[in-house]
Protein backbone atom coordinates (compact mmCIF):
# COMPACT_ATOMS: atom_id res chain seq x y z
CA UNK A 1 0.00 0.00 0.00
CA UNK A 2 2.75 2.08 1.27
CA UNK A 3 4.45 2.05 -2.52
CA UNK A 4 1.09 2.27 -4.38
CA UNK A 5 0.65 5.85 -2.67
CA UNK A 6 3.96 6.87 -3.41
CA UNK A 7 3.74 5.85 -7.40
CA UNK A 8 0.41 8.01 -6.77
CA UNK A 9 2.01 11.10 -5.78
CA UNK A 10 4.73 10.51 -8.37
CA UNK A 11 2.08 10.86 -10.67
CA UNK A 12 0.16 13.53 -8.83
CA UNK A 13 4.00 15.98 -9.00
CA UNK A 14 4.62 14.89 -12.86
CA UNK A 15 0.89 16.21 -13.73
CA UNK A 16 0.47 19.22 -11.56
CA UNK A 17 3.61 20.66 -10.30
CA UNK A 18 5.57 19.81 -13.79
CA UNK A 19 8.03 17.08 -12.36
CA UNK A 20 9.80 19.44 -9.50
CA UNK A 21 12.74 18.28 -8.27
CA UNK A 22 10.80 19.65 -4.51
CA UNK A 23 7.56 17.59 -5.31
CA UNK A 24 9.42 14.42 -6.42
CA UNK A 25 11.83 15.20 -3.42
CA UNK A 26 8.99 13.83 -0.79
CA UNK A 27 9.62 10.15 -1.62
CA UNK A 28 12.37 8.36 -0.10
CA UNK A 29 13.78 7.58 -3.09
CA UNK A 30 18.00 9.31 -3.99
CA UNK A 31 17.94 11.91 -6.67
CA UNK A 32 19.81 10.16 -8.58
CA UNK A 33 16.93 7.75 -8.43
CA UNK A 34 14.54 10.55 -9.21
CA UNK A 35 15.40 11.69 -12.01
CA UNK A 36 15.53 8.72 -13.90
CA UNK A 37 12.10 7.89 -12.74
CA UNK A 38 11.43 11.22 -14.42
CA UNK A 39 13.25 10.62 -17.47
CA UNK A 40 12.35 7.34 -18.35
CA UNK A 41 8.12 7.88 -17.52
CA UNK A 42 5.67 8.12 -19.51
CA UNK A 43 5.27 11.60 -20.52
CA UNK A 44 8.98 11.18 -21.97
CA UNK A 45 8.01 9.48 -24.65
CA UNK A 46 11.28 7.53 -25.44
CA UNK A 47 12.72 10.89 -26.14
CA UNK A 48 13.77 10.71 -29.96
CA UNK A 49 15.67 13.18 -31.20
CA UNK A 50 13.35 16.25 -32.36
CA UNK A 51 10.27 15.05 -30.43
CA UNK A 52 8.13 16.27 -28.04
CA UNK A 53 9.39 14.25 -25.54
CA UNK A 54 12.92 15.30 -26.09
CA UNK A 55 12.15 18.88 -25.72
CA UNK A 56 10.22 17.90 -22.04
CA UNK A 57 13.32 15.58 -21.36
CA UNK A 58 15.32 18.89 -22.35
CA UNK A 59 13.36 21.03 -19.76
CA UNK A 60 13.67 18.68 -16.92
CA UNK A 61 17.53 18.62 -17.51
CA UNK A 62 17.57 22.64 -17.56
CA UNK A 63 15.55 23.07 -14.42
CA UNK A 64 17.98 20.77 -12.61
CA UNK A 65 21.05 22.03 -14.12
CA UNK A 66 19.65 25.63 -12.96
CA UNK A 67 18.95 23.61 -9.44
CA UNK A 68 22.70 23.04 -8.91
CA UNK A 69 23.88 26.29 -10.08
CA UNK A 70 25.71 25.84 -13.14
CA UNK A 71 26.70 28.10 -15.42
CA UNK A 72 26.00 27.69 -19.24
CA UNK A 73 29.52 27.11 -20.96
CA UNK A 74 29.21 30.10 -23.78
CA UNK A 75 26.48 31.88 -24.19
CA UNK A 76 23.67 29.31 -24.07
CA UNK A 77 23.21 26.17 -22.07
CA UNK A 78 21.28 24.93 -25.23
CA UNK A 79 23.40 24.28 -28.62
CA UNK A 80 22.02 23.36 -31.96
CA UNK A 81 23.05 21.12 -34.57
CA UNK A 82 21.75 19.98 -37.86
CA UNK A 83 21.22 16.07 -37.63
CA UNK A 84 21.27 13.85 -40.62
CA UNK A 85 18.67 11.45 -39.25
CA UNK A 86 16.29 10.67 -38.40
CA UNK A 87 15.17 12.53 -41.28
CA UNK A 88 17.91 15.11 -43.70
CA UNK A 89 16.22 17.97 -41.78
CA UNK A 90 16.31 16.80 -38.45
CA UNK A 91 17.92 19.16 -35.84
CA UNK A 92 19.79 18.19 -32.72
CA UNK A 93 19.91 20.27 -29.53
CA UNK A 94 22.82 19.36 -27.06
CA UNK A 95 22.75 20.90 -23.88
CA UNK A 96 25.96 22.16 -22.16
CA UNK A 97 26.42 23.80 -18.88
CA UNK A 98 29.65 24.38 -16.67
CA UNK A 99 31.67 24.64 -12.98
CA UNK A 100 34.18 26.97 -14.02
CA UNK A 101 37.49 26.20 -11.95
CA UNK A 102 39.23 29.04 -9.73
CA UNK A 103 42.10 28.72 -12.44
CA UNK A 104 40.76 30.49 -15.57
CA UNK A 105 43.70 28.95 -17.16
CA UNK A 106 42.51 25.20 -16.23
CA UNK A 107 41.56 22.43 -18.77
CA UNK A 108 38.88 21.07 -19.02
CA UNK A 109 37.22 17.44 -18.18
CA UNK A 110 33.78 16.39 -20.38
CA UNK A 111 31.47 14.50 -17.83
CA UNK A 112 28.85 13.23 -20.78
CA UNK A 113 25.73 11.34 -21.54
CA UNK A 114 23.17 11.39 -24.60
CA UNK A 115 19.44 12.10 -23.10
CA UNK A 116 18.05 10.59 -26.36
CA UNK A 117 16.71 7.50 -26.88
CA UNK A 118 14.39 5.40 -29.76
CA UNK A 119 11.23 7.61 -29.02
CA UNK A 120 7.77 5.11 -29.74
CA UNK A 121 7.92 2.23 -32.20
CA UNK A 122 5.04 0.34 -33.53
CA UNK A 123 3.11 1.97 -30.95
CA UNK A 124 5.22 1.04 -28.19
CA UNK A 125 7.07 3.41 -26.38
CA UNK A 126 10.71 2.97 -25.47
CA UNK A 127 11.27 4.20 -21.97
CA UNK A 128 14.85 3.99 -22.13
CA UNK A 129 15.55 3.82 -18.06
CA UNK A 130 18.84 2.69 -18.31
CA UNK A 131 19.96 3.32 -21.69
CA UNK A 132 20.20 6.36 -21.09
CA UNK A 133 18.35 8.30 -18.28
CA UNK A 134 20.50 6.34 -16.13
CA UNK A 135 23.58 8.18 -17.21
CA UNK A 136 22.17 11.70 -17.64
CA UNK A 137 20.69 10.86 -13.89
CA UNK A 138 24.75 10.28 -13.38
CA UNK A 139 26.10 13.23 -14.43
CA UNK A 140 23.83 15.41 -12.45
CA UNK A 141 24.68 13.37 -9.56
CA UNK A 142 28.14 14.26 -10.18
CA UNK A 143 27.24 17.83 -10.52
CA UNK A 144 25.39 17.83 -7.38
CA UNK A 145 28.94 16.14 -5.50
CA UNK A 146 31.58 18.63 -6.92
CA UNK A 147 28.58 21.34 -6.22
CA UNK A 148 30.83 23.12 -3.23
CA UNK A 149 34.43 21.50 -4.44
CA UNK A 150 37.25 23.27 -5.67
CA UNK A 151 37.86 21.57 -9.05
CA UNK A 152 41.57 21.43 -10.91
CA UNK A 153 39.49 21.17 -13.89
CA UNK A 154 36.78 23.56 -15.61
CA UNK A 155 33.88 20.75 -15.48
CA UNK A 156 31.71 20.60 -18.53
CA UNK A 157 28.30 18.48 -18.16
CA UNK A 158 27.21 17.60 -21.75
CA UNK A 159 24.12 16.20 -21.98
CA UNK A 160 24.27 14.81 -26.20
CA UNK A 161 21.39 14.57 -29.04
CA UNK A 162 21.36 11.73 -31.37
CA UNK A 163 23.56 9.16 -29.67
CA UNK A 164 20.85 6.48 -30.95
CA UNK A 165 20.75 8.16 -34.46
CA UNK A 166 24.55 8.03 -34.80
CA UNK A 167 26.39 9.70 -32.33
CA UNK A 168 25.42 12.81 -33.78
CA UNK A 169 25.27 15.35 -30.85
CA UNK A 170 28.67 14.01 -29.50
CA UNK A 171 30.60 14.41 -33.26
CA UNK A 172 28.92 18.04 -33.02
CA UNK A 173 30.49 18.84 -29.55
CA UNK A 174 33.82 17.72 -30.60
CA UNK A 175 33.42 19.57 -34.63
CA UNK A 176 32.09 22.96 -32.96
CA UNK A 177 35.72 23.14 -30.86
CA UNK A 178 34.36 25.80 -28.80
CA UNK A 179 36.96 24.05 -26.53
CA UNK A 180 40.27 23.43 -28.58
CA UNK A 181 40.88 20.08 -28.45
CA UNK A 182 44.13 20.34 -26.40
CA UNK A 183 42.07 22.32 -23.92
CA UNK A 184 40.30 19.30 -23.23
CA UNK A 185 42.07 16.57 -20.66
CA UNK A 186 39.61 13.74 -20.82
CA UNK A 187 36.24 12.76 -21.46
CA UNK A 188 33.77 10.03 -18.80
CA UNK A 189 31.09 8.88 -20.89
CA UNK A 190 28.19 7.60 -18.63
CA UNK A 191 25.57 5.14 -21.01
CA UNK A 192 23.55 2.19 -19.44
CA UNK A 193 24.60 2.50 -15.99
CA UNK A 194 21.67 1.29 -13.62
CA UNK A 195 20.93 -2.44 -15.00
CA UNK A 196 24.35 -4.22 -13.03
CA UNK A 197 22.53 -7.46 -13.44
CA UNK A 198 25.80 -9.20 -12.43
CA UNK A 199 26.38 -6.56 -9.98
CA UNK A 200 29.84 -5.46 -11.96
CA UNK A 201 30.12 -1.87 -13.79
CA UNK A 202 32.92 -1.74 -16.46
CA UNK A 203 35.14 1.17 -17.44
CA UNK A 204 36.50 0.74 -21.13
CA UNK A 205 39.23 2.81 -22.07
CA UNK A 206 42.17 2.15 -19.88
CA UNK A 207 43.53 -0.08 -23.09
CA UNK A 208 44.25 3.11 -24.96
CA UNK A 209 44.55 5.41 -21.97
CA UNK A 210 46.67 2.92 -19.43
CA UNK A 211 47.60 5.85 -17.09
CA UNK A 212 44.26 6.18 -16.01
CA UNK A 213 43.69 2.50 -14.49
CA UNK A 214 45.77 3.23 -11.52
CA UNK A 215 43.54 5.63 -10.35
CA UNK A 216 40.25 4.20 -10.17
CA UNK A 217 41.35 0.58 -9.17
CA UNK A 218 40.52 1.07 -5.33
CA UNK A 219 37.05 1.70 -6.82
CA UNK A 220 36.71 -2.10 -7.64
CA UNK A 221 34.33 -3.00 -4.62
CA UNK A 222 32.71 -0.17 -3.21
CA UNK A 223 29.03 -0.96 -2.57
CA UNK A 224 29.93 -4.69 -3.02
CA UNK A 225 29.85 -3.51 -7.19
CA UNK A 226 32.47 -5.12 -9.20
CA UNK A 227 34.51 -2.57 -10.95
CA UNK A 228 35.63 -4.55 -14.24
CA UNK A 229 38.56 -2.82 -16.81
CA UNK A 230 37.23 -4.21 -20.31
CA UNK A 231 35.49 -4.19 -23.56
CA UNK A 232 38.26 -1.91 -25.18
CA UNK A 233 40.55 -4.14 -27.36
CA UNK A 234 40.49 -3.80 -30.76
CA UNK A 235 40.12 -7.81 -31.40
CA UNK A 236 37.59 -7.77 -29.03
CA UNK A 237 35.11 -7.15 -31.94
CA UNK A 238 31.15 -6.27 -30.62
CA UNK A 239 32.75 -6.35 -27.55
CA UNK A 240 34.81 -3.29 -27.73
CA UNK A 241 32.72 -0.87 -26.89
CA UNK A 242 35.00 1.85 -27.83
CA UNK A 243 32.61 2.87 -31.17
CA UNK A 244 29.49 2.19 -29.41
CA UNK A 245 28.86 5.29 -27.42
CA UNK A 246 29.17 9.68 -27.38
CA UNK A 247 33.09 8.75 -26.11
CA UNK A 248 33.99 7.87 -29.73
CA UNK A 249 33.90 11.51 -30.76
CA UNK A 250 36.32 12.20 -28.38
CA UNK A 251 38.58 9.20 -28.80
CA UNK A 252 38.33 9.92 -32.26
CA UNK A 253 39.61 13.19 -31.65
CA UNK A 254 42.79 12.09 -29.71
CA UNK A 255 40.97 12.71 -26.42
CA UNK A 256 41.55 10.65 -23.40
CA UNK A 257 38.23 8.47 -22.54
CA UNK A 258 36.94 6.47 -19.96
CA UNK A 259 33.47 4.80 -20.75
CA UNK A 260 31.39 3.43 -17.59
CA UNK A 261 28.01 0.93 -18.69
CA UNK A 262 26.96 -2.41 -18.25
CA UNK A 263 27.04 -5.64 -20.46
CA UNK A 264 23.51 -5.39 -22.44
CA UNK A 265 20.66 -7.07 -20.88
CA UNK A 266 17.62 -8.20 -21.78
CA UNK A 267 15.77 -5.10 -21.80
CA UNK A 268 18.42 -3.78 -24.17
CA UNK A 269 16.91 -1.50 -27.29
CA UNK A 270 13.31 -2.72 -25.98
CA UNK A 271 10.11 -1.52 -24.65
CA UNK A 272 10.83 -3.08 -21.48
CA UNK A 273 13.58 -0.68 -20.25
CA UNK A 274 11.35 0.55 -17.86
CA UNK A 275 12.38 2.25 -14.11
CA UNK A 276 10.97 -0.79 -12.56
CA UNK A 277 13.72 -2.85 -13.79
CA UNK A 278 16.53 -1.20 -11.69
CA UNK A 279 17.88 -1.98 -8.52
CA UNK A 280 18.00 1.40 -6.46
CA UNK A 281 20.33 -0.60 -4.37
CA UNK A 282 23.16 -0.92 -7.41
CA UNK A 283 22.01 2.10 -9.01
CA UNK A 284 22.97 4.32 -6.09
CA UNK A 285 26.10 2.38 -5.74
CA UNK A 286 27.06 3.21 -9.11
CA UNK A 287 26.46 6.75 -8.60
CA UNK A 288 29.38 6.98 -6.16
CA UNK A 289 31.89 5.01 -8.08
CA UNK A 290 31.15 7.24 -11.15
CA UNK A 291 31.13 10.76 -8.22
CA UNK A 292 34.63 9.02 -7.15
CA UNK A 293 35.85 8.04 -10.20
CA UNK A 294 35.38 11.96 -11.63
CA UNK A 295 36.82 13.59 -8.09
CA UNK A 296 39.87 11.38 -8.92
CA UNK A 297 40.55 12.17 -12.21
CA UNK A 298 39.56 15.43 -11.85
CA UNK A 299 42.72 16.07 -9.18
CA UNK A 300 45.02 13.43 -9.79
CA UNK A 301 44.83 13.12 -14.34
CA UNK A 302 47.23 15.27 -15.97
CA UNK A 303 47.05 15.00 -20.10
CA UNK A 304 50.01 14.39 -21.33
CA UNK A 305 49.75 15.27 -24.56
Amino acid sequence: MHSQIRRFSILICISLSWMTTTCLAQNSMSQAMQDLQVLSSEQMQGREIGSPGSALARNYILKRIAELGLKPCATAYVQDFKASRPSPSSEGKNIIACQFSEDKAAKYLVISAHYDHLGINYNKIYFGADDNASGVAGVLAVAQSLKDKVTKHHIVYAFFDGEEQGLQGAHAFVKQAWIPRKEITANLNFDMIARGDKNELFVSGTYHNPELKPLLQDLNGVHGIKVTFDHDKPDQGNDDWTPQSDHFAFFQAGIPHLYFGVEDHVDYHKATDKFEKVNPQFFDGAIAILQKAVQLVDQQFVRKN
